[in-house]
């Protein structure tokens, strides 16, 4: 059995322990986004997702944007090969904040979008609608929404 020399290990412990803490350095993604997706209509009464009491997102530490996902029913509407897309019940709301006082505030028509895999660099996103067979993503959603399964909204299925 080859062994490697002690300063080769030490070398190799350091280098991984700089990477490591590198990567941890790293800014947060921008949650904010405007990805255009082509889907398909679709219609499954089974597969709905519920928003008991809404929910509000923020970008960033700073949080001079925001998101709010509407409380109630999102029934199915649309899919691609990689989503489901769940139109709200009324408009998406989004704000921006200038030191914590809302200063633009609008509303769209769109809904929740859920990867049909849930290991996806985006598991899950708001979306808009586009113009004719398209949505556009416009926040993307990762595993902390994922982890408010059950507690902050639910799926049918």
């Amino acid at each position: 059995m080859q062994t490697f020399p002690r300063k080769v290990v030490v070398l190799c412990a350091i280098l991984c322990g700089m990477l490591l803490n590198a990567c941890g350095t790293l800014p947060p993604l921008d949650p904010a986004v405007h990805e255009s997706k082509t889907v398909s209509a679709a219609s499954d009464p089974s597969k709905n997702v519920t928003v008991p009491e809404g929910m509000v997102w923020y970008a960033g530490p700073s949080r001079s944007t925001g998101i709010r996902l509407p409380p109630g029913a999102y029934p199915l509407e649309a899919e691609d090969a990689d989503y489901w897309y769940f139109r709200s019940p009324t408009p998406l709301e989004f704000r921006s904040f200038d030191n914590g006082r809302p200063t633009e505030e609008h509303s769209s028509p769109g809904g929740l979008m859920l990867g049909k895999r849930s290991l996806r660099m985006v598991p899950a996103g708001a979306y808009i609608d586009g113009e004719g067979a398209s949505k556009i993503m416009v926040w993307k959603l990762g595993g902390d929404f994922l982890a408010m399964e059950g507690r902050q909204w639910r799926k049918s299925f």
